[in-house]
């Protein structure tokens, strides 16, 4: 567990702005990360750790069960993003082929705003993903 928190700080540290990193000193224990339902009907709880992510720059733990796949999606910005537990799959949709990445923890990708895509955690047990914004983020299905 120890680790993991390690990987988290870094990755916090190496992808934050640097007018960020200038914010008082605080603290989250992950046992208290106020996890939320992103979308009704479905497993993935979002852990905010700063910022709003519908508002602006943030930086929030998505959880989701082991062997589960999102449905093909897009959001509203860019973000970055590492693999903090599980094994991740992430696949680039492109002139409708679909290329597929197998990322496991410490593994770092970005997805550009409205690009549709899909994510499975391919684990057997649940997968955690830091994701970072800087403008309004939100997700959503095609039409």
């Amino acid at each position: 567990m120890t680790r993991y928190f390690a990987m988290l700080g870094l990755a916090a540290l190496c992808l934050v702005p640097q007018r960020a990193l200038a914010l008082e000193d605080s603290y989250l224990p992950a046992d208290k990360i106020p996890y939320a339902v992103e979308a009704p009907d479905q497993p993935q709880r979002l852990g905010p750790l700063w910022g709003e992510r519908a508002k602006g720059p943030a930086g929030t733990l998505l959880k989701v069960p082991g062997n589960w796949r999102a449905p093909v999606h897009a959001h509203t910005a860019d973000y970055r993003a590492i693999v903090i537990k599980g094994l991740w799959a992430h696949w680039q949709m492109d002139g409708g082929e679909a290329t597929k990445v197998v990322l496991p923890v410490g593994s770092y990708w970005t997805q550009k705003a409205n690009e549709m895509h899909d994510d499975a955690c391919l684990s057997d047990t649940e997968c955690v993903i830091l994701l970072i914004n800087d403008t309004p983020y939100e997700t959503y299905l095609p039409k």
